[in-house]
Protein backbone atom coordinates (compact mmCIF):
# COMPACT_ATOMS: atom_id res chain seq x y z
CA UNK A 1 0.00 0.00 0.00
CA UNK A 2 1.42 3.51 -0.86
CA UNK A 3 1.82 6.13 1.82
CA UNK A 4 0.90 9.58 0.87
CA UNK A 5 1.53 13.01 3.24
CA UNK A 6 -1.83 14.20 4.07
CA UNK A 7 -0.77 17.63 4.87
CA UNK A 8 0.37 17.62 1.16
CA UNK A 9 -2.88 16.08 -0.40
CA UNK A 10 -4.96 18.61 1.26
CA UNK A 11 -2.94 21.48 -0.56
CA UNK A 12 -3.17 19.92 -3.81
CA UNK A 13 -6.77 19.55 -3.36
CA UNK A 14 -7.73 22.82 -2.22
CA UNK A 15 -5.25 24.47 -4.92
CA UNK A 16 -7.07 22.54 -7.44
CA UNK A 17 -10.80 23.61 -6.23
CA UNK A 18 -9.19 27.05 -6.60
CA UNK A 19 -8.27 26.91 -10.09
CA UNK A 20 -11.19 24.89 -11.38
CA UNK A 21 -13.14 28.17 -10.81
CA UNK A 22 -10.99 29.35 -14.31
CA UNK A 23 -11.30 25.54 -15.89
CA UNK A 24 -7.69 25.47 -14.94
CA UNK A 25 -5.89 22.20 -13.45
CA UNK A 26 -2.85 21.73 -11.32
CA UNK A 27 0.08 19.03 -12.44
CA UNK A 28 2.91 17.47 -11.64
CA UNK A 29 4.79 14.55 -10.09
CA UNK A 30 4.65 11.91 -7.94
CA UNK A 31 8.11 11.31 -5.86
CA UNK A 32 8.76 8.39 -4.00
CA UNK A 33 11.07 9.97 -0.62
CA UNK A 34 11.80 6.59 0.29
CA UNK A 35 9.08 6.63 2.74
CA UNK A 36 6.42 8.65 1.09
CA UNK A 37 4.43 9.40 -1.73
CA UNK A 38 5.62 13.37 -2.33
CA UNK A 39 3.47 15.66 -4.83
CA UNK A 40 5.93 17.96 -6.81
CA UNK A 41 4.05 20.38 -8.77
CA UNK A 42 5.02 21.70 -12.26
CA UNK A 43 3.78 24.61 -14.22
CA UNK A 44 0.63 23.55 -16.11
CA UNK A 45 1.90 25.37 -19.73
CA UNK A 46 -1.88 23.60 -21.18
CA UNK A 47 -3.10 26.41 -23.98
CA UNK A 48 -6.77 25.13 -23.39
CA UNK A 49 -8.94 24.74 -20.57
CA UNK A 50 -9.59 22.26 -18.82
CA UNK A 51 -6.24 19.91 -19.47
CA UNK A 52 -3.06 19.77 -18.14
CA UNK A 53 0.65 20.01 -19.85
CA UNK A 54 3.84 19.10 -17.72
CA UNK A 55 6.54 21.97 -18.22
CA UNK A 56 9.17 20.16 -19.41
CA UNK A 57 11.69 22.56 -18.32
CA UNK A 58 10.26 22.28 -14.67
CA UNK A 59 10.42 17.79 -15.58
CA UNK A 60 13.92 18.10 -16.51
CA UNK A 61 14.85 20.59 -13.06
CA UNK A 62 12.83 18.42 -11.02
CA UNK A 63 14.86 15.29 -12.53
CA UNK A 64 18.01 16.45 -11.49
CA UNK A 65 17.16 17.42 -7.91
CA UNK A 66 15.65 13.73 -7.29
CA UNK A 67 18.16 12.32 -8.54
CA UNK A 68 20.79 14.06 -6.24
CA UNK A 69 18.26 13.03 -3.62
CA UNK A 70 18.40 9.64 -4.17
CA UNK A 71 14.50 9.48 -4.89
CA UNK A 72 12.98 8.40 -7.97
CA UNK A 73 9.90 9.96 -9.57
CA UNK A 74 6.92 7.20 -9.83
CA UNK A 75 4.54 9.14 -11.59
CA UNK A 76 2.18 11.76 -12.16
CA UNK A 77 -1.19 13.83 -10.62
CA UNK A 78 -3.38 16.22 -11.97
CA UNK A 79 -6.67 17.17 -11.02
CA UNK A 80 -10.08 17.03 -12.65
CA UNK A 81 -12.21 20.46 -12.61
CA UNK A 82 -15.58 18.82 -13.83
CA UNK A 83 -15.35 15.21 -13.55
CA UNK A 84 -13.95 12.28 -11.26
CA UNK A 85 -10.82 10.68 -10.20
CA UNK A 86 -10.79 8.51 -12.79
CA UNK A 87 -7.75 8.55 -15.50
CA UNK A 88 -10.02 9.79 -18.54
CA UNK A 89 -8.50 7.54 -22.11
CA UNK A 90 -6.42 10.26 -23.05
CA UNK A 91 -4.80 11.05 -19.85
CA UNK A 92 -3.59 7.42 -19.85
CA UNK A 93 -2.60 7.72 -23.62
CA UNK A 94 -0.23 10.54 -22.82
CA UNK A 95 1.50 9.31 -19.68
CA UNK A 96 4.33 6.45 -19.90
CA UNK A 97 3.43 2.86 -19.27
CA UNK A 98 4.00 1.35 -15.91
CA UNK A 99 3.82 4.22 -14.10
CA UNK A 100 1.40 6.11 -11.51
CA UNK A 101 -1.36 8.70 -11.72
CA UNK A 102 -3.04 10.76 -8.89
CA UNK A 103 -6.09 12.29 -9.88
CA UNK A 104 -8.31 15.15 -8.12
CA UNK A 105 -11.51 15.31 -8.47
CA UNK A 106 -12.77 18.77 -7.43
CA UNK A 107 -16.36 18.77 -7.06
CA UNK A 108 -15.96 15.85 -4.69
CA UNK A 109 -12.82 17.00 -3.14
CA UNK A 110 -11.68 13.59 -3.35
CA UNK A 111 -8.83 11.87 -4.60
CA UNK A 112 -7.55 8.45 -6.05
CA UNK A 113 -4.15 6.25 -6.73
CA UNK A 114 -4.39 4.21 -10.19
CA UNK A 115 -1.54 1.83 -11.61
CA UNK A 116 -1.44 2.69 -15.26
CA UNK A 117 -0.17 -0.41 -17.54
CA UNK A 118 -0.47 -1.48 -20.90
CA UNK A 119 -2.82 1.21 -21.68
CA UNK A 120 -5.03 0.20 -18.77
CA UNK A 121 -5.65 1.51 -15.51
CA UNK A 122 -5.86 -0.07 -12.06
CA UNK A 123 -7.04 2.07 -8.94
CA UNK A 124 -4.18 1.18 -6.37
CA UNK A 125 -5.18 1.81 -2.20
CA UNK A 126 -3.07 4.27 -0.38
CA UNK A 127 -3.06 5.04 3.54
CA UNK A 128 -2.09 8.72 4.95
CA UNK A 129 1.51 8.86 6.91
CA UNK A 130 0.49 7.53 10.59
CA UNK A 131 0.63 9.38 13.80
CA UNK A 132 3.39 9.63 16.33
CA UNK A 133 1.38 6.68 17.74
CA UNK A 134 1.21 4.91 14.66
CA UNK A 135 -2.42 5.10 13.88
CA UNK A 136 -3.11 5.59 10.84
CA UNK A 137 -4.64 9.16 9.78
CA UNK A 138 -6.92 8.04 7.19
CA UNK A 139 -7.04 5.88 3.81
CA UNK A 140 -8.38 5.34 0.72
Amino acid sequence: MMIIDQREYRKQLREARALAKDNREICGLLIDTGFHISFVRVRNVARRRCGFNLSAQDVRRIERAVKVLGQEIIGTFHSHPYSDDSPGESDIAGTVDDSLMFVFDCIGKTGSLWEIKNGKARKLKFAFIQDIKGRTISSS
